[in-house]
């Protein structure tokens, strides 16, 4: 088997993955193991809305699963989509199916594609795109504001685990050592920053910032 460029990437991102799973420990302590006066009643307030929306969803696909694999199928295709377009691409088709679609886009076929080529594996764009809106909804429709983002949390969590797979072309473009730990670095960066984003003093922009700086102050330390 041939050397892939891509290989030298594997130490980063293991790097990046330890230094994520760190954040993780911290917002896990932070929720958790409050510092006076918080409590932990009192920050897991701040998810119960939205852990009623994933129950909603899972309770709802064991009743419409059939109907609802086009939409996996769409969001999976989408997602190559979007990405392609933050990268300035110009997409020429798209199509999707139940169970099978695909994209093309302009552009260079080295030139960003690893991150829209496993982007659908580890990016929840809607659940982004509500998280977006949050800070504009008001406090007394917000708990059923966070029941939808809840059920496209429980929808992109089912689509990562039944696509993520060692035979998609997607994944196996590269070496899979390559891609498996793209997706689990990219998976606890967006874990992160949607915990953080429910924080009172925060939202998705700041949470995103958060989950940056954290990453970057943890590489920091490992040059000192």
């Amino acid at each position: 088997m041939s050397f892939s460029p891509k290989y030298l990437y594997v130490p980063l991102l293991a790097v990046l993955a330890v230094l994520l799973v760190r954040e993780s420990v911290g917002i896990a302590l932070a929720i958790f193991s409050p510092a006076p006066p918080m409590t932990v009643l009192g920050n897991l307030e701040m998810y119960q809305w939205t852990a009623v929306g994933i129950l909603c969803y899972c309770v709802l696909r064991l009743f419409a699963a059939k109907n609802l694999q086009w939409l996996e199928t769409f969001s999976h295709e989408l997602t190559h989509t979007v990405v392609a377009l933050m990268m300035m691409r110009r997409i020429d088709s798209f199509n999707a199916g139940r169970g099978k679609g695909n994209v093309s886009s302009s552009g260079s076929s080295s030139t960003g594609h690893c991150f829209i080529a496993l982007a659908p594996y580890c990016l929840p764009i809607f659940t982004y795109f509500f998280l977006f809106f949050r800070p504009l909804i008001k406090t007394e429709a917000l708990w059923a504001y966070d029941i939808l983002v809840g059920i496209t949390i429980a929808f992109h969590a089912i689509c990562f685990k039944s696509q993520t797979d060692s035979h998609q072309p997607d994944i196996r473009r590269y070496p899979l050592t390559f891609s498996y730990l793209f997706i689990i670095t990219a998976l606890l960066f967006n874990i992160n920053t949607i915990l953080v984003s429910f924080w009172s003093s925060k939202n998705v922009f700041t949470a995103f910032w958060y989950s940056l700086t954290s990453m970057w102050g943890g590489i920091s330390a490992l040059w000192h």
